[in-house]
């Protein structure tokens, strides 16, 4: 496996392209960059690269660790994002009838205090299930 085919391969896993960057750039993810010959695997937060956890001058090895590492994450899709909890139950029944299991994770003060915004995940390749049995996601936030 070589960094060229790894989005790729951890996307049809199930796993969140919101998780992860392979030779770019990002903010709150797990990256996967070549530097001077060396392949890095390394978190980034607000823009600022971590300490490697990983380092290799061989890609194949690097990808690989990468490839496990991510895998063994928990990747949430969120499906919904509502104002009303109604809402949020009503997505939560839709899944169900369709056997995908719903994660609630709400946030108690978006704006303000008391004004609660209503989250619905899915997990992993849930989110095939998901998109053939009501399409692409559609989240607009409230």
């Amino acid at each position: 496996m070589n960094s060229s085919q790894i989005s790729e391969k951890l996307t049809a896993e199930g796993c969140s392209p919101e998780n992860f960057v392979v030779n770019g750039h990002g903010s709150d993810v797990y990256s996967l960059r070549e530097s001077g010959g060396t392949w890095s695997v390394f978190y980034t937060e607000r823009g600022v690269d971590e300490p490697p956890i990983f380092s290799s001058r061989s890609e194949e090895e690097a990808c690989q660790f990468f490839y496990d590492f991510i895998m063994r994450m928990e990747h949430w899709h969120i499906v919904g994002f509502y104002k009303e909890k109604a809402a949020a139950e009503a997505m939560e029944s839709r899944l169900a009838s369709v056997g995908i299991k719903a994660i609630r994770n709400d946030i108690p003060a978006y704006h303000t205090r008391n004004d609660t915004r209503y989250r619905v995940f899915v997990v992993g390749k849930d989110i095939f299930k998901f998109k053939q049995a009501f399409g692409e996601p559609q989240v607009a936030y409230a």
